[in-house]
C-alpha cells in the first residue's frame, strides 16, 4: 500500500514540528565531551517533551577530521548563570514545519553558540561516520533518521557532536516534535 502523505505529515500539519538550521557557512561540532556547544536544542520548558525526528548534516568548508556523527546531552536546567551548567546561549529562530502558518517553538535552539560548564556526554552515534580527510572521497552529507528514538525531556540541553573535535564545517538541519507533557 503506497502513502499518500509523508510520515510527518499529520504532526506537520498541527504545527508541532520544527526545523532549526545553522546558516549556510555552516559550522564546526565539538568532540561529546565538549564544552563548546555549536548546534544544539533546549528544552526549556516544563510542559513539553521534544522528540527528535532526524539530523542533516552535510559538508561545507574546510579541514575534515575523521570520526562518527552523534548527539550529546546534559542536564542545564531552565536559565544561564555564570556559575550554571550551562553559562552562555546564543539564540536562533527554528522555523516551524508548516511554512507561512505554524506557531514558534517552545524550546530554545542554537545555530551557533553555548557554552556549558562541564562538557556533555554522547547519547547517540548515527552510524555515519567521515571517513576520508580529502574533500569528495568519505561521506559528506547524511540524512539521518532518529525517528522518536531520542526525546529531549525538560532543562536537557542536546547538541551535534563527533567522536572527535571536528575542523570542518557543516551545513546541519535538526527536527524535532514539540509533545505536551
Amino acid at each position: 500500500m503506497a502513502k499518500s502523505n509523508g510520515k510527518y505529515y499529520v504532526d506537520v500539519m498541527q504545527g508541532n514540528v520544527f526545523i532549526g538550521s545553522t546558516a549556510a557557512a555552516g559550522t564546526a561540532y565539538p568532540i561529546s565531551t565538549g564544552t563548546a556547544v555549536t548546534f544544539g536544542l533546549w528544552n526549556n520548558t516544563t510542559t513539553k517533551n521534544a522528540v527528535l525526528l532526524g539530523l542533516n548534516v552535510g559538508y561545507t568548508s574546510g579541514t575534515i577530521a575523521l570520526g562518527e556523527i552523534g548527539l550529546a546531552n546534559q542536564y542545564v536546567g531552565f536559565a544561564t548563570a555564570t556559575a550554571a551548567p550551562l553559562s552562555a546561549f546564543t539564540d536562533g529562530t527554528p522555523k516551524n514545519a508548516l511554512l507561512g502558518m505554524g506557531g514558534a517553538s517552545s524550546m530554545r535552539f542554537t545555530p551557533s553558540a553555548a557554552t556549558l560548564s562541564a562538557g556533555g556526554t554522547a547519547c547517540y552515534w548515527s552510524g555515519y561516520s567521515i571517513e576520508s580527510a580529502s574533500a569528495g572521497t568519505g561521506i559528506y552529507s547524511a540524512k539521518i533518521d532518529i525517528d522518536g528514538q531520542v526525546i529531549v525531556t525538560p532543562g536537557q540541553l542536546v547538541f551535534v557532536c563527533g567522536s572527535v573535535a571536528q575542523t570542518g564545517l557543516f551545513t546541519m538541519s535538526l527536527i524535532w516534535q514539540e509533545v505536551a507533557i
